[in-house]
């Protein structure tokens, strides 16, 4: 980390002292002149640097868990694919972007989720693509939700993260048995372009723009997080409702 010098950060301190107080401004610096001689520039220059130190890591430190469930956002998941029990009490809102690698490495904790939550656990998936021509394979997801087959796809697409060709969104439909007609002609459908935008939107002003981003009832979890970071929200859920 850069350090601070000391007369930079003094200047700083010193121009706030004079906007709070110019008529002390002689005392100020006085007492400062004296302090210097007392205790020497490089001592007061390392304990500064220690305290600007202090303030950054008190800036970057994570919320607790009981920070972020005082601080819940409404999430909603009309029209979204949800994966297990649809009456669970516990609802994971994932935004995802199909060409992002955290997102597929956390789908692994995510089933895991929801084998040992089963029937308290739901998933659903709220799309977050990262790039423009990424918008096909979001599309094509969506079309495969309209005939039933949304989870299969989306693990195709995961499963060939750098192969998302129109050829390939066409021969993953083929390979799952859908409608392949039905499935182009919904690909260009304008409504599944509002959707994505709308959860963009959503993600970015709640600060979810990075994949993947998670809402648990409510309580963000940003990132692939290890599958401890979900118990622990997850059980402090569950415990409020027991």
């Amino acid at each position: 980390m850069k350090s601070f010098s000391f007369v930079s950060v003094l200047g700083f301190l010193t121009f706030g002292f004079v906007l709070a107080s110019c008529s002390v401004q002689d005392e100020f610096d006085k007492r400062i002149d004296s302090y210097m001689e007392r205790k020497g520039v490089d001592k007061v220059e390392n304990a500064l640097n220690e305290i600007v130190k202090r303030r950054q890591a008190e800036a970057r430190r994570e919320p607790t868990l009981a920070e972020r469930m005082k601080d819940r956002v409404e999430v909603s998941f009309d029209g979204a694919p949800v994966k297990g029990d649809k009456n669970a009490p516990i609802t994971i809102v994932e935004f995802s972007a199909y060409e992002c690698p955290f997102c597929s490495r956390v789908i692994p904790t995510i089933n895991r989720i929801l084998e040992e939550y089963k029937g308290k656990v739901k998933v659903a998936f709220r799309h977050n693509p990262l790039r423009e021509e990424s918008l096909p394979a979001h599309k094509a997801a969506m079309a495969a939700q309209e005939q039933g087959k949304f989870w299969e796809y989306s693990d195709l697409m995961f499963k060939n993260q750098r192969a998302l060709t129109e050829e390939n969104l066409i021969k993953w439909a083929r390979d799952l048995k859908l409608d392949v007609e039905k499935f182009k002609k919904d690909m260009k459908k304008p409504t599944y372009v509002e959707r994505i935008t709308s959860d963009q939107n959503f993600a970015r002003s709640t600060g979810a723009g990075g994949t993947p981003s998670f809402f648990i009832n409510g309580v963000k979890v940003v990132g692939a997080q290890p599958y401890e970071n979900f118990k622990e929200v997850i059980d402090a859920l569950l415990a409020e409702k027991s």
